[in-house]
């Protein structure tokens, strides 16, 4: 039986009510190297997750996506969930989109958390990127943002660094920790360092599915990731150099867009 919930511009479509047991609630949406949405998305594919729901908002962008067989479909976000033996279930959330405006971000973060509170979620991980607006030299660092109280001990045990300058997020991966403390949620927001510039960026993407994989005894398999990361790696050297020469200029224009590059989403 389908279950709707309605929130004024926001619908929560429910195909199948998920049979979970102390559950982790895992969000990936697009955002700066589409970090979070790469990340969750590895996790669906290779762990064999399952549809259960869908939101869609008037909030989001006014466009719908063609695929190659020449078919439209709404932006959206899906839900899945994971079931896991002797260990948490996971329920993880992937989009396509983020809301056009701030009154959007609220009420589709409202409608989330109210739903895991019912479904009996306690603890909330969502994933961004952090934006430099330089190129990463080596392995991309993990920045971590908790709820108010949380233990932060167990993340710097796994790497996670909490020595950052980081002073808001943007969007869903810090509204739904930011309303899930009123209903006395817990979670972390794990950052993947990334230039900024780049449209998907896997290095950082890797960076934070190890965390993951470390903290939920996933038993990843790297290796298609490895792939989409030697692919990309001529790309991120040739942005690199062109980064170096306009740096070199010294012009206005570019470190004003090196300071817009550096925010979170």
């Amino acid at each position: 039986m389908v279950e709707y919930r309605e929130k004024d511009s926001t619908k929560l479509i429910i195909q199948e009510e998920p049979d979970v047991e102390n559950p982790v609630f895992i969000e990936g949406l697009t955002g700066i190297g589409h970090i979070g949405r790469s990340a969750v998305s590895y996790l669906i594919d290779h762990k064999g997750a399952k549809k259960f729901g869908e939101l869609i908002s008037d909030h989001f962008p006014h466009w719908v996506i063609i695929n190659d067989k020449k078919e439209l479909d709404i932006l959206k976000n899906e839900l899945y969930y994971l079931k896991r033996e002797d260990k948490r279930d996971l329920v993880l959330l992937v989009g396509d989109a983020q809301s056009l405006d701030p009154q959007g971000h609220y009420e589709i973060a409202s409608v989330l958390v109210e739903y895991l509170d019912e479904l009996g979620v306690e603890e909330f991980v969502t994933i961004g990127g952090y934006g430099t607006g330089e190129p990463v030299d080596g392995e991309p660092e993990v920045y971590g943002v908790t709820t108010t109280g949380k233990d932060q001990e167990p993340y710097k045990d796994i790497g996670v660094s909490f020595d950052h300058s980081v002073g808001q997020i943007i969007g869903a991966t810090g509204l739904i920790l930011g309303i899930g403390e009123r209903y006395e949620k817990e979670g972390i927001a794990l950052l993947g360092e990334t230039p900024g510039f780049l449209v998907s960026d896997p290095m950082a993407t890797e960076s934070v599915l190890k965390k993951i994989d470390s903290l939920f005894e996933l038993d990843l398999d790297y290796e298609n990731l490895e792939e989409k990361i030697n692919d990309s790696e001529e790309v991120i050297k040739k942005i690199k150099q062109i980064h170096e020469q306009v740096k070199c200029q010294g012009s206005d224009g570019s470190n004003e867009q090196s300071e817009d590059l550096g925010y979170i989403g």
